[in-house]
């Protein structure tokens, strides 16, 4: 069972990347390694803002010539989304106000968040949005593109052959039943609790 991940951006430089984080963005620095090659320089660092934590990386020896190419490329990375817990505001007035590279203003999200968009100095996009409070999501009966037959009383009729319909249509995909059999389930189980 897994307790937490942290994503990790290979960088041109640590430096640059922890001084944009830390002084347009308001996170803070957890741990820093320093590479002794020529000249001293970091070479890895764990920063984080609240519980979102991010680690920054230069490329190892042997990561240098794909990265070099993966660095010609126009979206490198898709990048991170940080879920704010409050006063996604006041953040995006820092991030103007601190000339942060600003892809998507704030914008309410039929999903019901708040969210921004920006790109980092390396071009990684960071996403950072906030559950909008009192948000009730419109019901919807279709499971990944799937429409789920629904009783009279609006829930899905026969259970055990609609998950055998659910996990069908998740194995055309060409992912696992039991990644099927499990979200199925998941998604019938959170559809049922709207009700």
């Amino acid at each position: 069972m897994m307790k937490s991940g942290k994503p990790m951006l290979v960088v041109d430089s640590v430096e640059k990347s922890v001084k944009f984080y830390t002084e347009k963005l308001g996170f803070d620095v957890v741990d820093l390694h320093v590479e002794r090659a020529e000249s001293q320089f970091l070479s890895y660092a764990e920063i984080k803002k609240g519980k979102c934590f991010i680690i920054l990386r230069t490329p190892s020896i042997e990561e240098l010539a794909e990265f070099s190419m993966i660095k010609r490329l126009n979206l490198r990375g898709s990048g991170i989304v940080c879920e704010m817990k409050k006063g996604i505001d006041k953040y995006f007035q820092r991030c103007k106000k601190k000339g942060v590279s600003i892809l998507s203003e704030l914008k309410d999200n039929e999903w019901g968040v708040r969210s921004f968009i920006i790109r980092d100095l390396v071009g990684f996009k960071i996403i950072f949005e906030e559950h909008i409070e009192g948000f009730k999501p419109l019901k919807k009966q279709t499971f990944c593109g799937f429409t789920v037959p629904l009783d009279a009383k609006g829930k899905p009729s026969n259970a055990v052959a609609t998950i055998e319909d659910m996990i069908r249509w998740i194995r055309g995909f060409g992912l696992l039943r039991r990644v099927g059999k499990k979200y199925s389930k998941l998604w019938l189980k959170l559809y049922r609790k709207e009700k």
